[in-house]
């Protein structure tokens, strides 16, 4: 809902306040029409919304209450009291769903326009810019170095170094040559390059996954709202009471006037301020909380959510790891370790994947001597191969160094992604090489589970299965799997969610499935990928995994300022009807009991945004 109406309705009750009481130390009539007609135009939004709701949604509001006591106010001749109900009401609400909307649209300014049309060029040569869903079969588009691959096709023409971590969750570049098939959603780092199409733009990778996403939100569990539907029959019955104690208590006494008078004291004190304001106020507390540390959620829905979670799945890549690569270990077979340190810093010269260039600054910390290389080449899957000094050297998986006839040796135990190193087709070493976790990742799985939650699982697109028990022992998850796609995250999150809710915590387009079909979502880092952040509830935009358990710990103690503030509305509410049915409250002091009510719900929820 927006703030806007509720701005209407607190701009007219206030100057209805402000004429009124103006009258109480002014005996000018004028200023009593004045106050009676923006009384009488705040008393027909009320009215309004409430037909509104009951013709299109079947829904008792709020609004029917806060009518009732604006129409018996007028009639009993409160019209202070009716002003003042209308007007705290209206500003509460108004304030409350102003911070609802502005983290809403913060989350969907993050959403970019970029990257909706492709470079498609003609027969002739021409080029021109189309929109993604108008890419045919076959049509040649054209990839500038830093933009992503628009449709999933072969490359024709050209080289390129792509960045598929936020699809496919590998955290290092992937060298594709002339002949090499890309998917939508990589990034071209250098070099352009020109993709033939190989299914229509309608059809690629990127659009079947947004497309998945959609259909994924729409049957996504909400919280159920038990507190409305209760406020709904207490509305209608708060309504029949009064109306009840009036004719009762009119006909029995004959004084009408006293009666009206005491019916409008019993609802303005039921006027449920509280009850209104008590979910409200917590959500924006929570939000500009979270608000200051750089977290956005589209309300605070998701937050208890979160709270009420069982299960956390995180993303390594780009998600818990800076997608930097650091040289771990370095073991050798039968060969000085400098030597073999030497061997392959000569072989990566050649190359510039991020790999390479961290092997040769780390053998330059260790003073390995450098050698000349020449015959520079790629391989097929994940190697490169050299000469130096007349002696082959080829570095790669074990894969790539098994196709070679490479004979590896067995139980060697490397921490991180192996790159091996041979020599004249014999293995010399292997260099581990981890993702760089961040600091702030270090035992997070921990820190959820000291929070009460049952698994902690690491779910990673990242191929080598020592990587991603690397970074699960780091962070203390209890499970870990790895070689993930998108179809597999969502299959893994969906039975997780069969014994309990799911937070499902990733960056990348691979995750953006997964995010959607969890209980709550959350991307980390803004500048990712559109469809994660879309798909996302929450956004940790400065990329800080301390803040991910901060998120449960807000969910469950917005719970319980909420429940804390329905038992007070529930409690103060029956004291006011008793009292006020029994003539001891006025109007006046209803009101001003009613607006005690209310302060004490602010003041409650606003303890979330101070921790």
């Amino acid at each position: 809902m927006s703030a806007k109406p509720f701005v209407w309705r607190t701009l007219f009750a206030l100057v209805a306040v402000c004429f009124i009481g103006a009258r109480h130390w002014l005996p000018l009539l004028p200023l009593l029409w004045a106050g009676l007609v923006f009384y009488g135009l705040c008393f027909l939004l009320y009215l309004k919304a409430f037909l509104i709701s009951l013709t299109r949604n079947r829904r008792v509001t709020a609004d029917l209450l806060v009518a009732t006591v604006m129409a018996v106010s007028l009639m009993s001749g409160q019209y202070l009291s009716g002003a003042l109900v209308a007007w705290f009401i209206s500003m509460g609400l108004a304030v409350s769903f102003y911070m609802i909307e502005r983290s809403r649209k913060k989350m969907q300014a993050l959403i970019s326009n970029r990257e909706k049309t492709a470079r498609v060029m003609d027969e002739g040569g021409e080029v021109r810019e189309v929109p993604i869903e108008a890419v045919a079969e076959n049509d040649v588009v054209i990839v500038p170095m830093g933009e992503m691959v628009p449709v999933d096709g072969e490359i024709i023409e050209g080289d390129a170094s792509l960045d598929e971590a936020v699809i496919t969750g590998e955290p290092y570049r992937v060298y594709k040559r002339t002949g090499g098939q890309v998917l939508s959603g990589a990034v071209n780092c250098n070099g352009q390059i020109k993709v033939r199409a190989l299914k229509p733009g309608n059809r690629s990778f990127m659009y079947a996954l947004a497309a998945n996403i959609a259909e994924s939100l729409k049957h996504k569990p909400r919280t159920e709202q038990k507190a409305e539907i209760f406020v709904q029959f207490f509305i209608s019955g708060v309504i029949l009471y009064a109306l009840g104690y009036l004719f009762l208590s009119g006909f029995s006494s004959g004084d009408w006037q006293q009666a009206m008078i005491r019916m409008a004291a019993i609802t303005a004190v039921a006027c449920p301020c509280a009850w209104a304001l008590a979910v409200p106020t917590a959500f924006a507390a929570a939000l500009s909380g979270l608000g200051r540390k750089g977290v956005l959620a589209r309300g605070g829905i998701p937050l208890e959510q979160a709270g009420l979670a069982r299960h956390v799945v995180l993303d390594k890549t780009g998600t818990l790891t800076l997608t930097r690569p650091k040289v771990a270990q370095v073991l050798t077979m039968d060969i000085d370790p400098d030597r073999m340190l030497a061997l392959a810093a000569a072989v990566e010269r050649g190359f510039h994947h991020p790999i390479a260039m961290e092997i040769v600054d780390y053998a330059r910390t260790k003073n390995a001597q450098k050698l000349n290389a020449s015959g520079y080449a790629y391989l097929p899957g994940l190697g490169v191969k050299a000469r130096v000094d007349h002696t082959e050297v080829v570095l790669g998986s074990a894969e790539t160094l098994d196709s070679l006839g490479v004979i590896l040796p067995g139980e060697v135990s490397i921490n991180g992604r192996s790159i091996w190193v041979a020599a004249d087709k014999e293995a010399v070493g292997v260099i581990g090489i981890a993702d760089e976790l961040r600091k702030s990742a270090e035992g997070v799985g921990r820190r959820f589970k000291a929070m009460g939650i049952s698994s902690v699982c690491l779910a990673t697109g990242d191929r080598e299965a020592g990587e991603a028990r690397r970074v699960a022992q780091k962070i203390g998850a209890d499970n870990w799997h790895w070689a993930m796609g998108p179809e597999e995250k969502t299959d893994l999150v969906t039975r997780l969610a069969n014994t309990g809710g799911v937070i499902m915590i990733g960056d990348g387009i691979n995750d953006a499935a997964a995010m959607a079909a969890a209980n709550v979502g959350v991307a980390v880092g803004a500048h990712q990928a559109e469809l994660s952040v879309r798909a996302a509830d929450i956004v940790v935009l400065n990329e800080d995994a301390a803040l991910l358990p901060r998120l449960v710990a807000t969910g469950r103690r917005l719970r319980r300022v909420i429940q804390i503030n329905y038992a007070w509305a529930v409690l103060f509410n029956l004291t006011g009807i008793g009292l006020a049915s029994a003539g001891l409250l006025s109007p006046w002091a209803a009101a001003l009991l009613h607006h005690v009510s209310s302060v004490f719900v602010v003041a409650n929820s606003a303890r979330l945004a101070l921790r």
